[in-house]
């Protein structure tokens, strides 16, 4: 009694003592943009994160140090993060791997950034060219340089497990070439160098929005989907079905879980093990919820629209995609809309989300 009793205490303080390696701990490199950090809305079942799911912090912030385990509890990359692909591809490998094992993830992500900032020659010439202040704060969160922080992290955790994985989500912002397939080869062969890793190590890369939902990057997808021509190692997550949110380019709480499944699914089968979907204890809505808009514009430029439905918020966005202005409706019904309030926009999409989850957009062009 009094071994087991040891044995038990030992294993549960693990997470915060560790030191020798493990073959059975699976480390993760988790590398991208805003959906690799996450903007799903986290609820209470996402909290209920198994105690052999870990989260070595690249960043210091709330609960998490840099350079530190602790328990994968979302927000993982951040601490103004959101739920993340990441979250639901621990729980899928650790619901297939061999009993005893643990799963870490290291997640070094940027919002919009583009594929030059992982990119260990080319990430100072990247950001020379960044003049948004928010990207360059969290680009300053990794000391300027995500690659290197990736790496001396990797570095860490390779004394106590095994790097068996690379996924990446990014591609909203520059995935429409063939350019950047050869990018995302390099950095992978950049890795596995630097990190002496085995050349088999397998990549999955997830799809942006699709087209099934209007996905505002959608046609990145095509590129995205021939990176593992010629390139064995590399898998791609499907994105199809994978709700979004109003601005069609962050998936929902939904997308985030089906999605972070999807790439435990092709990492499981790259590795050689067999799998069953990990099934969320979330339950779906028994129909389909729907709501309309009714809308009218005055000569003093004030659309006047009534909902069917409470609304939760009304986004305003250009012609380019760039979120306006948000409007918090609380419930209610009808809302104004000052369109003077935006002088240099002749295009606006409006995209009404209800409080029961569904969407409607309303245009107003010239």
């Amino acid at each position: 009694m009094l071994k087991k009793l040891f044995l038990f205490v030992a294993v549960a303080f693990f997470p915060l003592t560790m030191s020798a390696q493990d073959e059975n701990f699976y480390i993760f490199l988790c590398i991208g943009q805003s959906n690799m950090n996450g903007k799903g809305e986290i609820e209470e079942i996402d909290r209920a994160v198994p105690d052999n799911f870990l989260s070595l912090s690249a960043v210091d912030g709330k609960g998490r140090k840099r350079g530190q385990w602790r328990k994968a509890v979302p927000p993982n990359s951040r601490d103004d993060a959101g739920l993340s692909v990441v979250d639901y591809f621990g729980r899928t490998m650790l619901a297939n791997l061999p009993e005893g094992a643990r799963v870490g993830i290291i997640q070094v992500a940027v919002d919009g950034a583009g594929i030059d900032l992982f990119d260990k020659t080319n990430y100072r010439r990247y950001i020379s060219t960044v003049t948004e202040s928010w990207k360059k704060k969290q680009i300053a969160q990794y000391d300027g340089n995500p690659y290197a922080r990736l790496i001396e992290l990797a570095r860490q955790a390779q004394d106590e497990g095994d790097i068996r994985g690379i996924i990446i989500h990014q591609g909203e912002t520059d995935a429409y070439d063939k350019q950047w397939i050869a990018k995302v080869k390099k950095i992978y062969n950049d890795l596995v160098h630097d990190l002496d890793l085995d050349i088999r190590t397998p990549l999955v890369v997830g799809e942006v929005g699709g087209t099934d939902q209007r996905g505002e990057c959608a046609r990145a997808n095509k590129i995205i989907n021939q990176l593992p021509k010629g390139f064995q190692q590399c898998h791609v997550a499907s994105s199809k079905g994978c709700s979004l949110q109003s601005d069609r380019l962050h998936f929902d709480t939904d997308g985030y879980r089906t999605l972070g499944r999807r790439f435990g699914m092709k990492m499981l089968q790259a590795l050689g093990f067999e799998f069953h979907e990990y099934k969320s204890e979330v339950v779906a809505a028994p129909y389909q919820p729907t709501i309309d808009v009714n809308a009218s514009i005055d000569t003093q430029g004030l659309i006047m629209a009534q909902a069917t439905e409470p609304l939760r918020r009304v986004d305003i966005l250009s012609q380019s995609g760039d979120i306006l202005k948000t409007i918090q409706c609380d419930g209610t019904r009808n809302v104004v809309i000052n369109t003077r309030e935006f002088p240099n926009e002749s295009y606006l999409k409006m995209i009404f989300l209800g409080t029961n989850g569904a969407t409607v957009e309303l245009e107003m062009t010239p």
